[in-house]
């Protein structure tokens, strides 16, 4: 008898185990699909121009931008936050000195400043910048 109550016993836990395991299979796998793909989208930022916080003598900045930004559809997000997304840019653009820019650290450093700023303006729809490029760069 107590071979065979140790065998029932036996028998009772493989089963809770393997109920168990289909159902953590079972829910893991449902929960898996409830995640919203993420799609990468460029969005095309043309003709932004400021003056830029030069004490002297005036200079403006005109750029054109390109953002890849990633997420549960960022091109619907890109265009509901349009003018939050300029204006983080115009607003980073407006903080730097003409010579800040003139070189490759300088304009690398508005890149990450931009793609930060930008990034807490989407931040609240789950879309994130992955990437900042400059298509067109005048200084005067």
């Amino acid at each position: 008898m107590r071979n065979s109550g140790r065998a029932l016993l036996l028998l009772i836990l493989v089963v809770i185990l393997i109920a168990g395991g289909g159902a953590a299979f079972v829910f893991l796998r449902g929960h898996h699909r409830d995640k919203a793909p993420e799609k990468t989208y460029s969005l095309a930022l043309a003709d932004l121009t400021v003056n830029l916080a030069d004490s002297g003598r005036p200079h403006y900045l005109s750029a054109s931008i390109a953002l890849a930004i990633k997420g549960p559809d960022p091109e619907k997000v890109a265009a509901e936050c349009d003018p939050q997304i300029r204006d983080a840019v115009l607003m980073v653009m407006s903080q730097h000195a003409y010579n800040e820019l003139l070189s490759t650290e300088g304009k690398q450093a508005l890149k990450e400043q931009i793609g930060a700023e930008v990034g807490k303006a989407l931040a609240e729809r789950k879309v994130t910048v992955e990437d900042v490029l400059f298509t067109t760069f005048l200084m005067d």
